[in-house]
């Protein structure tokens, strides 16, 4: 693109480096270790040919798309249910300030009644709608009552029963009833896999098919703040799950929904919407597919306020409408560093899974 810049190897550059340091410091100085592994701070396209032979070339790193054309995120709001009425006002208002998925947490699987208050005016077919139990034979109720279209339906809770799979599938063809819970851990995404590779197997062991019920299947994962660390391990756990699927036969839809969670850990709200904005673009950037903010004031008021709500609302529509992060599929792809973080979490990872930890 540019023949009039001279090519610069690794080796010229790390040489520069050297130069600048002076001999107060050497380059492996610099070194940082993540996850158990150790990282240096510079990484160039010779990493990945193995050196540099001196000719040009030019680097390709494949986007992980993971069946997408766009990068585009489910606007996620967690709303914790104490009483119905309030919780459906709150549901109202966040949908009417851009939210396009509602996350209720419930203690108790609410009577016809309960439920029914707490998705009053809520247009199913238009958002994602998410619990923390299984609601199934009261949901498909008020879907009747509403006169919507169960299939046009995108949801999820819950499911222990693996009997059940096939029935509830049939009647709301994009629910996810399987869900794995990514844990931040030291051996995270190798317990992650191994869970999801259970779930396959109790599949396949109920004699439904696999190819198409995989789909059921969703991970839920927790943000850090290690901006770096967590974009590659959103991206390690699609080419992982991929590699699953694959080994089971699974080569044309090999989706691996995310959801992700900014969770509030301070009393400090400025500290907390600082901490949230960051983490929110490593997930989009990542590839999640929902995503949640939680209030900044979540730590006070569970439900946060209002206001604490919209901002967190905001978040998204400043990532969505100002930084256009939906525009580009995988768009940390081709940065030498994170491709390095992203393979070395990945093999890891996969190791303990086929080897053990």
């Amino acid at each position: 693109m540019f023949p009039e810049f001279k090519r610069v190897s690794k080796k010229e550059w790390l040489e520069k480096v050297t130069k600048d340091l002076k001999g107060k410091k050497s380059i492996d100085s610099f070194n940082w270790e993540f996850d158990g592994m150790e990282f240096t701070p510079f990484y160039h396209g010779d990493d990945i040919n193995g050196g540099d032979d001196g000719e040009e070339k030019v680097y390709l790193c494949p986007t992980v798309t993971n069946g997408k054309t766009q990068n585009t995120w489910e606007i996620g709001e967690r709303i914790i249910v104490s009483d119905y009425k309030a919780a459906n006002q709150q549901a109202l208002e966040v949908l009417q300030k851009g939210a396009n998925a509602l996350l209720f947490i419930l203690n108790e699987n609410p009577a016809l009644d309960n439920l029914n208050i707490l998705l009053n005016d809520i247009q199913l077919e238009w958002i994602s709608t998410h619990f923390n139990i299984d609601v199934f034979d009261n949901f498909i109720k008020i879907i009747q009552s509403k006169k919507q279209n169960p299939a046009e339906i995108n949801c999820s809770f819950p499911l222990n029963d693996i009997s059940k799979l096939e029935d509830y599938t049939n009647q709301l063809p994009k629910g996810k009833f399987l869900s794995v819970n990514v844990i931040n851990t030291e051996n995270a995404l190798t317990n992650a896999i191994k869970k999801g590779n259970e779930l396959l197997e109790n599949i396949n062991e109920a004699g439904l098919d696999i190819s198409k019920y995989h789909s059921q299947i969703q991970f839920s994962i927790s943000v850090d703040d290690n901006y770096f660390g967590s974009i590659a391990k959103i991206r390690a756990l699609k080419i992982l799950w991929s590699q699953v699927l694959i080994a089971w036969g699974i080569v044309e839809t090999l989706h691996c929904n995310v959801s992700t969670h900014i969770i509030t850990e301070t009393n400090d709200e400025n500290y907390n919407k600082i901490k949230a904005t960051t983490q929110a673009m490593s997930a989009v950037i990542g590839g999640a597919d929902r995503l949640y903010i939680y209030p900044s004031d979540a730590n006070q008021t569970e439900n946060g306020t209002s206001f604490s709500r919209r901002i967190s609302l905001n978040v998204h529509h400043l990532m969505e409408q100002e930084s256009y992060l939906d525009r580009v599929i995988d768009p940390s792809a081709g940065s030498y560093f994170i491709e390095e973080l992203t393979n070395r979490i990945a093999e890891k990872a996969w190791k303990g899974f086929v080897i053990g930890d």
